[in-house]
């Protein structure tokens, strides 16, 4: 059957029913049935700009849903504020929540869920001292095209007094509900269309190189790697484009489902230690900074899975571990190409923290580094990290 350019679909993947496509949103008025109370989960702004929020307050309103709403999620949220929003919702006696916002907010609803069933602080959970027992519904809807939470199971927080920045994943996470609308994407600043974008590139390369990847995964990755090298510099140039917010989105979905299946590794682990420390540090930013680099490395030991993802950037590459220098390039030129100019060195990170860095990351992100298909040390990291910075041979 032919498809236009922009259907609507549903898509049911592990406990989340998703509704993706222009207007999906009007999916949510027959799933409102029989909720009494609601608690919206937002960030400050993203919700209103975007129309999503003014939009799920009418349809509260017309099936006399009461709500509560928190509206103050930052990027990169601290345990603390968590721990905030749990008590809130448990005060409030919530039947579902829902988040509208993209990876902090669902992120924070998500470990907020657990707390609100199961009781607890979230650095129990992300110190995996606490085992995750059950989880209040939530439905998840979705505003960036970056990391795929509306559609898993893992979710990331910082730890407040330590700044590790941990996931956790447990099926309790899935989302009940998920809204991937287009609409929503189009005020995304130009700034955060980039770097969700990146955010979901990185999930592929990464998912597609894991120990844990399959034929499965890595053919979810080659299609987002497709998507958004095709998409994502028209999204740039025009940020109203239905179509190509509609494509970004739908690349972010099936990186989501890649990562859930064979995890992130190396430069993930890496970046959550750096944006756990610097929380002004976008983490689409934090990866690409990082990720030139690391794919060099990468490519060196796996050069036939990585080629079949980076040929879609550069034609002329080929599966050969020599090609290395190459792939980095490629992967440098398109960020610069789609306006990516920031540094590390922007946010106040020095060659003096390199053994800091790598220390936090060797201890913290072992969880991941264990996937990465190179093995890691602190030595390894040090040096990558310095040359993120300085442009020294890894």
């Amino acid at each position: 059957m032919l498809c236009v350019k922009t259907d609507r679909f549903t898509l049911r993947y592990g406990k989340t029913l998703l509704y993706f496509g222009p207007n999906s949103i009007t999916s949510l008025r027959e799933r409102l049935s029989g909720i009494r109370r609601a608690y919206l989960v937002t960030s400050r702004n993203a919700a209103k700009i975007s129309g999503a929020l003014s939009e799920i307050e009418s349809y509260l309103t017309q099936n006399r849903v009461e709500y509560g709403i928190f509206n103050e999620v930052v990027a990169n949220p601290t345990a603390s504020l968590v721990d905030t929003i749990a008590e809130k919702i448990w005060r409030f006696g919530a039947d579902v929540i829902i988040a509208i916002g993209g990876g902090s907010v669902i992120d924070s609803a998500k470990i907020a869920s657990v707390i609100a069933v199961c009781g607890g602080r979230t650095p129990e959970y992300l110190k995996r001292a606490r085992d995750v027992c059950g989880a209040l519904e939530l439905i998840a809807v979705n505003l960036t095209h970056g990391t795929g939470s509306e559609i898993n199971r893992i979710a990331v927080a910082t730890i407040d007094e330590t700044r590790e920045k941990v996931s956790i994943a447990s099926d309790y996470l899935y989302p009940l509900i998920a809204i991937d609308d287009p609409r929503y994407l189009i005020t995304l600043p130009k700034n955060q269309t980039i770097y969700t974008a990146i955010d979901a590139f990185y999930h592929a390369l990464e998912a597609s190189t894991s120990r844990a990847s399959s034929p499965f995964t890595r053919t979810l990755c080659e299609a987002v790697v497709q998507l958004i090298v095709r998409w994502l510099p028209i999204a740039v140039k025009k940020p109203y484009d239905i179509e190509a917010r509609y494509w970004l989105l739908y690349a972010s979905t099936l990186a989501g489902i890649a990562v859930d299946n064979s995890r992130t590794h190396l430069i993930h682990a890496i970046e959550h230690v750096l944006s756990g420390l610097e929380p002004s540090l976008a983490h689409g930013s934090g990866l690409a900074s990082i990720g030139p680099a690391a794919i060099k490395l990468l490519y060196r030991h796996v050069p036939e899975v990585l080629y079949e993802l980076l040929k879609h950037l550069d034609s002329s590459l080929n599966p050969d571990p020599s090609d290395a220098e190459k792939a980095a390039e490629a992967v440098r030129k398109f960020q610069m190409e789609v306006g990516f100019r920031e540094y590390l060195t922007d946010y106040g990170f020095t060659a003096e923290m390199a053994e800091r860095v790598s220390e936090m990351a060797f201890k913290s992100m072992a969880y991941l580094l264990e996937l990465s298909p190179i093995d890691v040390n602190r030595d390894l990291l040090r040096r990558l990290y310095l040359e993120v910075l300085s442009g020294l041979k890894t």
